[in-house]
């Protein structure tokens, strides 16, 4: 999941193989929720799919952090705070570990209370395993003294903790390959989130403990399918859930989704996802749009069906969790995943909409499954790779002719350097003339924009050919924005 940060969860459990017999596991609709002062309503475990809301909390800007989270954040834990309709829609609010221990009492015990009085249940994630000559330094490697502290200290200000969620074990304990890896077995990490679990109880004695895992790098999904049965084997019990933190980057990541979320199935182990954006977007309109063009990848293009899904960010973006009544706060998100889950995403028409969203492509060259698609699909986190080195290009088909406001390009370049762009458009009869030249030192992620000083009319075809660059040609995304009638 998240680097490095080590989170607290408040959350609300749906499964059958953890529910006592007498729960019925049928869906209810939505009611808006607003918070009892000084009353614990008790958590009911009747919702599928369990909903997860998790903005990030304002924290000290630190290296690789420099930003501070939601700025509304503890306006969500209010009396009135004005998210009544999603809050009845969300079962799980979760915390980031650090922020408990940053947080004063009252701030810890103020959304602790909240939480409770809205009937979430509360629960925390966490990195379970001990370094023991590795593993220093790395996710998933927080330790059982912090995790059974942090415990402590939700209990000390009145909650009670449900659930547990373990921040990566498998992935960082096996598949890590930097400083400090292990390179354990799936066998040994069973045995050690065993103990860990043994820790935990003696605390909440009633909690029941799940996993957060990354797909990414040579994690994949026969990788999880088989963790989800070495668990059984080693341990006599099954995880409680399993949710996905996935590398949005990989070509079938929504298939590898699914088959996990089939293998979890016929083990009665519960498959989530956690939706965001991208860490380098830089609004929260693009990030929470990232979001919704993968909402609707897994569960309305693939049919994707996930058992527990969570709304979640790490990253700088989104700045505004409330209100729920204005666009593009994550609060409005959730409402919109639920009222009309296929309007998520990037504008596709009007003035300033994106013309190359899900355009027609063609290219010079493809390696891995790095299609030319990948670069007109809204999403950062993708992208179209050529495998080779210059000259290289992309050409996107608009479908019609249109008056263009500004092109922006967003390379995948690894190293950083010099390198020679060339913009070239063309009308319906294809005769490319010269935008503009994109010439200096770039680098991954760096936004180029071309605005002309009046829009350009009459364009439908859009061609970018790479002449000079140090890195394979690659491009996250190449946007064409519409400059309306």
């Amino acid at each position: 999941m998240k680097r490095n940060l080590i989170s607290l969860v408040l959350i609300l459990f749906v499964s059958s193989c953890n529910l006592p017999e007498t729960f019925a596991l049928t869906a209810s609709p939505p009611t808006s929720t607003q918070a009892v002062p000084g009353i614990v309503i008790t958590p009911t475990l009747n919702e599928i799919p369990l909903i997860w809301f998790a903005p990030l909390p304002p924290l000290p800007v630190v290296p690789g952090r420099p930003f501070t989270g939601s700025d509304d954040f503890m306006q969500l834990f209010e009396p009135d705070a004005p998210w009544q309709n999603a809050a009845g829609r969300v079962h799980v609010f979760k915390l980031y570990g650090e922020w408990v221990g940053y947080a004063s009492e009252s701030q810890l015990k103020q959304v602790v209370q909240n939480a409770q009085g809205r009937g979430f249940a509360l629960g925390m994630e966490f990195g379970p395993l001990d370094a023991e000559g590795c593993g220093e330094g790395i996710e998933g490697f927080s330790g059982v003294s912090y995790a059974v502290s942090a415990a402590k200290r939700i209990k000390s200000v009145g909650g009670t903790l449900h659930f547990l969620a373990m921040d990566e074990p498998y992935y960082y304990g096996h598949f890590y390959d930097g400083p400090n890896a292990c390179h354990w077995s799936a066998e040994k990490i069973a045995q050690e989130i065993d103990q860990f679990s043994t820790a935990m109880k003696a605390v909440f004695p009633n909690i029941l403990i799940g996993d957060t895992e990354a797909l990414a790098g040579n994690a994949n999904a026969e990788s999880f399918k088989g963790w989800i049965e070495t668990f059984r084997a080693v341990n006599g019990y099954d995880l409680a859930f399993l949710h996905m933190d996935v590398d949005w980057a990989r070509p079938d990541w929504a298939g590898e989704v699914i088959a996990i979320e089939e293998h979890g199935d016929q083990f009665n182990v519960p498959v989530g996802i956690i939706y965001g954006g991208n860490g380098f977007d830089p609004t929260d309109e693009e990030w929470l749009s990232a979001a919704g063009e993968r909402v609707k990848k897994l569960e309305i293009e693939n049919g994707g069906v996930p058992d527990h899904i969570l709304f979640q960010s790490w990253n700088d973006k989104p700045d505004h969790t409330l209100p729920e009544t204005t666009d593009f706060t994550f609060t409005n998100f959730i409402n919109d995943y639920f009222e009309d889950k296929s309007g998520l995403g990037y504008r596709r028409e009007g003035e300033g909409a994106n013309l190359a969203l899900g355009k027609a492509v063609r290219v010079s060259n493809v390696t891995e499954g790095l299609v030319g698609a990948f670069a007109v699909d809204g999403d950062l986190g993708t992208l179209w790779n050529s495998g080779g080195g210059p000259i290289q290009w992309i050409e996107i088909d608009l479908g019609a002719e249109y008056s263009i406001l500004r092109v922006e390009l967003t390379p995948s370049q690894y190293p950083a350097g010099e390198t020679v762009h060339r913009l070239l458009v063309a009308g319906s009869n294809r005769q490319f003339n010269e935008a503009n030249v994109f010439e200096g030192y770039t680098s991954d992620g760096q936004a180029l924009v071309f605005s002309p000083s009046s829009p350009i009319p009459s364009i439908q075809f859009v061609r970018v050919e790479t002449t000079v660059s140090p890195s394979w040609v690659a491009w996250r995304e190449i946007e064409v924005i519409d400059a309306g009638p």
